[in-house]
């Protein structure tokens, strides 16, 4: 019972990183905003977001992730590749840059 319950608490973890493995996290941006809006990733583990604009309906065409120093463009329908390493456990949030769209980076 204990190892199942392992099996598929690292399931859902993987499931919201990404592929098995630490592959990327796609996230997009529809006219509700970042979806998922929330993510989960680790300390020490670079995190990569694929994030992809799809909508010319909200003021959400880039991304910005204060706490990593990284503002980026969000082109319409291009997916935008972005790497970093969560240097510490807790909430990352990131916004469009007006701050209207939000999520948050769990690291764990």
């Amino acid at each position: 019972m204990r190892r199942m319950t392992a099996l598929l608490a690292a399931a859902a973890l993987a499931a919201c990183r990404g592929a098995p493995g630490g592959g990327p996290i796609h996230i997009t941006v529809t006219r509700n905003g970042f979806e998922p809006w929330k993510v989960e990733a680790r300390k020490g583990v670079p995190l990569t977001l694929v994030v992809t604009r799809q909508t010319d309906q909200t003021c959400a065409t880039e991304i910005v992730i204060p706490d990593a120093g990284i503002e980026r463009k969000l082109p319409l329908g291009e997916p935008v590749t972005i790497t970093f390493t969560p240097a510490r456990s807790g909430e990352i949030r990131y916004a469009c840059a007006m701050k209207m769209f939000q999520g948050v980076i769990d690291v764990r």
